[in-house]
């Protein structure tokens, strides 16, 4: 069934019984969790009931459902219920959304942020990714060889209903990709990245579903997420979530590959290499613009950084700040401090882009390049989607911050956006900016005029991994139409 969708196949009919990617995901945590010997065994009509089941799980704090007395009609009893229903909407965004992102951007954003076509800023002091960084933490493993083996173990998953053979890569079909492929290393990546046992998956699923109150239980971290493969309940390991193997080579699954200690000056390290990025991607605007980028100023003899870009188009000065945190646990389950995250990261970056804007005139002498007379817009982009322009709830909260108008974009959407011409660009920002209401921009109509348009930078990436290529030509060995793979 999950092999089914990962392959795209998207059947209404299964939908009506609740079957739908997350609630397979969740089912099958369930039954790794809770299953053992001598329990029922599996069967279709047992997976319908189940996903139908999981579907309708509900927040069990009903207490702010509607009602008429004085009491709830007051503004703390409001409030409480909007508290309630944005936590509830961050859950299902979270649990939902993620497994429709674009394989292909995903894949090939990883290789630009980490692997062979990755650039970094010229002034950069990495203390994590120095030269052969991730060789060192996966003891000789390259970046492009780990990321090529998990999407050849993620086809070889959905061709065979998630069922993938330890001894796979030594069938006679496969050996053609040892001409460009280093299949021990694939063999490694397997073993030591993409396999676990039952037991271990236990006592993981334990250590994140444990702590947490039964509302949220269902939406924390799903261990299949990070070791995709179980081996000891079929003859052959089995991925019951298809869709989490090639999860493994976007880019959340490699913030936290570097051990523990090394994981705050890796996002120390992370956050220039992403703001380069996105000046990559802000290069390929057509049309008359300028790309220029932060430079320090000073005010009342105190020296500040100025926001990370500025996009100078033919109607409109865009101010751009590039965050790389990432969404909490709490955000994704919607627990207590679920807006640690949100503030950290966007927060921060509205205050960031505050600031440019009241001192645009100082960061001017500095950086003369800019037409201050323009009409002014920010934008935070954060490295991995919020869902803010999903959730209003989240997006009232901001218009206590803004002081202009301004927006949030995930770098996906950014990767959109910037397929748009610098006329048409500017002209979609001055309209958003328009209706923007209490200064927070919503930028999905301009993402609208960039539907059905390919970023060459993401292609041509992707396009440059070669046993993307090799798999292709292999497609009737492996069992596969040409288009699959």
């Amino acid at each position: 069934m999950s092999a089914m969708f990962a392959n795209g196949e998207d059947r209404e009919g299964w939908k009506q019984y609740g079957v739908t990617p997350w609630t397979v995901a969740d089912v099958a945590r369930t039954a790794l969790a809770w299953g053992g010997q001598g329990r029922h065994r599996a069967d279709l009509d047992t997976l319908l009931r189940l996903c139908n089941l999981n579907a309708q799980l509900v927040d069990e704090d009903r207490r702010f459902s509607a009602g008429g007395d004085a009491e709830e009609q007051s503004q703390e009893f409001i409030d409480a219920a909007q508290e309630q229903l944005a936590r509830m909407l961050s859950r299902i965004f979270f649990e939902q959304f993620p497994g429709q992102r674009s394989v292909l951007a995903g894949v090939a954003r990883s290789v630009l942020l980490f692997g062979s076509a990755a650039e970094f800023p010229a002034d950069f002091s990495p203390r994590v990714m120095t030269s052969g960084w991730f060789e060192r933490i996966t003891d000789g493993i390259p970046f492009d060889d780990y990321i090529e083996a998990i999407f050849l173990f993620s086809v070889l998953a959905q061709k065979d209903s998630g069922l993938v053979p330890l001894d796979v890569l030594d069938a006679p079909g496969l050996r053609e990709l040892s001409e460009v492929f280093a299949l021990d290393a694939a063999r490694r990546v397997f073993t030591e990245h993409l396999l676990t046992t039952v037991a271990d998956f236990k006592k993981i699923n334990r250590a994140w579903q444990g702590p947490l109150p039964t509302s949220q239980k269902k939406f924390a971290f799903n261990p299949l997420t990070n070791r995709p493969f179980v081996e000891g309940v079929a003859p052959e390991a089995v991925a019951p979530w298809t869709q989490a193997v090639i999860q493994k080579a976007l880019p959340p699954s490699i913030y936290f590959l570097p051990p523990t200690g090394l994981r705050n000056a890796f996002a120390s390290d992370l956050g220039p290499v992403f703001q380069h990025y996105t000046g990559r991607q802000l290069d390929l605007i057509d049309g008359e613009r300028d790309v220029l980028p932060e430079v320090r100023y000073k005010s009342d003899g105190n020296p500040i950084d100025s926001c990370d870009w500025f996009l100078d188009l033919p109607d409109v000065l865009v101010l751009i700040e590039c965050k790389a945190r990432q969404p909490i646990e709490s955000l994704r389950v919607g627990g207590d401090d679920w807006m640690g995250s949100i503030e950290d990261s966007i927060g921060k970056g509205i205050f960031q882009l505050n600031r440019s804007n009241r001192h645009i005139d100082l960061i001017n002498k500095r950086l003369p390049g800019i037409d201050t007379s323009k009409p002014r817009v920010g934008i935070v982009v954060t490295l991995e989607p919020f869902y803010l322009n999903q959730n209003w709830l989240i997006r009232e909260r901001m218009t206590e911050q803004a002081e202009y108008p301004i927006g949030v974009l995930s770098i996906g959407e950014l990767e959109q956006l910037v397929l748009i011409d610098a006329v048409q660009l500017g002209r979609a920002l001055l309209e958003a900016s328009a209706q923007a209401h209490d200064n927070v921009m919503l930028l999905n109509p301009a993402l609208t005029e960039a539907e059905g348009r390919e970023n060459p930078l993401l292609i041509d990436t992707w396009d440059s991994l070669r046993v993307f290529r090799a798999i292709e030509r292999l497609a009737d060995d492996l069992g596969l139409p040409p288009g699959d793979s």
